[in-house]
């Protein structure tokens, strides 16, 4: 079986440091696991300047660690180049990656930039080279996500559709990837409005309460605080019923509609809810079977570049008004 060539710049937390004394029958986290993992994707090699982190990718990963990208792409001339190293970096690797020959996609960690104008100069460049390129926001690759989508797009969760959601730690960090999880349930983005911008995580990401309206419904995003506790947690109220995303999608249940027992004429939510099968502590493993998809040119479900944009679009007009203020 031809299996792809993985290169992996960047061996921090999401790059390798999640799950690193995991057994991967349970917990799939990082990017070197999912891929050591999948019968179609091949570890080839690691880069990250950091010689304790490449020492203990040598060690349990049993491939080569390089301390810069030049000398991984002359050695090892991958097919799919990931890449999680710090956001400021993402523009000078992807255009290292984009020269090796043998590219055929790249996979980076969101957001593809913290500038509007770079994010969109790197899509184009992969566009014009034609290299395939995706954004990680995992979510995306979760069946129980996809399985939502379908249901709002055949009518089984009926609009107009509400959701209330929770984040910590940042906008840009943690609350990019319920933007980007609404819009994929909701379509376009469509206005915004600020209800609240006090707080800040670490004084560099804003924590706003935001009003978001989609083409399919609208979100209310609030803040919590990471300090505390991490907080990650969706509610979806259709006509239908209720979907419940918390945990940050480890825990996921729908709620009918039916009638009230008690008082006549009413009805309640289900005591009952149908419980989703927990795909979430494999997300990674996910992203690699969609990213197999694409790869092979069926229909998969990862955020591209493009779409990453569309993203980080959202996040600018809402960085806009907050600096307007």
């Amino acid at each position: 079986m031809h299996k792809e060539k993985c290169l992996v710049i960047g061996l921090g937390k999401i790059g390798m440091g999640f799950d690193f004394d995991m057994d991967t029958a349970s917990f799939v986290l990082t990017h070197c696991a999912a891929i050591k993992s999948h019968d179609n994707f091949i570890l080839s090699g690691g880069v990250d300047p950091n010689k304790a982190c490449r020492d203990d990718f040598e060690k349990k990963y049993l491939s080569s660690a390089f301390s810069n990208i030049d000398d991984a792409l002359n050695s090892i001339k991958p097919t799919v180049g990931v890449i999680c190293n710090p956001t400021d970096d993402h523009y000078s690797v992807l255009m290292k990656l984009i020269e090796s020959p043998n590219l055929k996609a790249i996979l980076c960690e969101k957001p593809l930039s913290y500038d509007f104008d770079e994010a969109q100069e790197m899509c184009d460049i992969c566009a014009r080279n034609g290299i395939p390129l995706y954004v990680n926001y995992m979510r995306r690759a979760d069946p129980n996500v996809i399985e939502i989508k379908r249901r709002i797009d055949c009518g089984d969760i009926a609009g107009p559709i509400k959701i209330s959601a929770w984040y910590s730690k940042g906008i840009l960090n943690n609350g990019s990837h319920l933007i980007n999880l609404v819009s994929y349930w909701l379509g376009e983005y469509i206005n915004h409005t600020i209800l609240d911008s006090e707080r800040s995580w670490n004084g560099t990401d804003p924590e706003p309460d935001i009003f978001i309206k989609f083409e399919r419904g609208s979100l209310v995003l609030m803040s919590a605080w990471e300090e505390f506790y991490t907080h990650l947690t969706v509610e979806l109220i259709s006509p239908s019923g209720r979907i419940y995303y918390a945990n940050g999608g480890e825990k996921i249940a729908f709620s009918q509609v039916t009638k009230d027992d008690l008082f006549d004429g009413y009805n309640v939510l289900v005591d009952e809810p149908e419980i989703f099968e927990n795909f979430f502590l494999k997300y990674q493993y996910n992203v690699y079977d969609q990213l197999s998809a694409a790869i092979k040119k069926q229909e998969n479900y990862l955020s591209d570049g493009f779409d990453g944009l569309r993203t980080l679009g959202i996040l600018e007009k809402i960085r806009g008004d907050l600096y307007d203020e």
